[in-house]
């Protein structure tokens, strides 16, 4: 090879080092600059699942002690019956503590979803619409478990213990507000307070 094809060799050889060298830098500064975090991602989805299962089962202990006189076991058994049907008040510890389970995945659940959607479609920066976004998914969340989640375990039910299929909507006005504010309001707020407005 001639000396002067040699230098045009060597001068390409270059640029292009040089090239993949700067898009490398460019990437790894920004991962340093925008990372992906993971951590608070999670800590944001169980901290607000966390407040919204309290919250939620709190609101639902009172005011079915206040509407009907039911203790909170009878309440967590009640939750269990979407597997066990009846048979669940004969369970007593066991079956509330099954239901007690059932309701903080269902509320990491519905919590899950939110954060994710978020990604999608970022919240709102002011207040008042993060609170309206908050109680619309609440309303969501009302819906798809009464109309939706309730018949489905009626169904999954009547499968293993041969009970008729249910249609009717379990839950009333009362469990819409609790929805409304127990539920999205909560998730709302805590999502925009702790998700990461990079991770958006």
């Amino acid at each position: 090879m001639k000396p002067a094809e040699q230098e045009r060799t060597n001068r390409r050889s270059h640029r292009l080092r040089m090239h993949y060298s700067n898009r490398n830098l460019s990437a790894d500064s920004a991962a340093l600059l925008h990372p992906v975090n993971k951590p608070k991602a999670a800590f944001a989805i169980l901290y607000a699942g966390a407040v919204c299962g309290v919250l939620d089962i709190t609101a639902a202990c009172i005011n079915a002690w206040l509407a009907s006189g039911f203790a909170p076991e009878h309440v967590l058994q009640s939750v269990a019956g979407g597997l066990l049907g009846r048979r669940t008040y004969e369970g007593g510890l066991a079956t509330a503590s099954l239901g007690l389970v059932m309701h903080f995945t269902m509320a990491l659940t519905v919590t899950t979803a939110f954060y994710l959607l978020t990604r999608r479609f970022p919240l709102p920066r002011k207040l008042a619409a993060v609170i309206a976004v908050g109680l619309l998914y609440g309303l969501a969340v009302f819906a798809v478990n009464n109309f939706g989640t309730a018949s489905f375990l009626s169904w999954v039910r009547s499968l293993y213990l041969r009970t008729p299929i249910l249609f009717k909507p379990p839950m009333g006005w009362s469990q819409l507000v609790i929805h409304l504010f127990c539920v999205g309001l909560p998730i709302a707020l805590v999502t925009r307070r702790y998700a990461s407005s990079s991770d958006r």
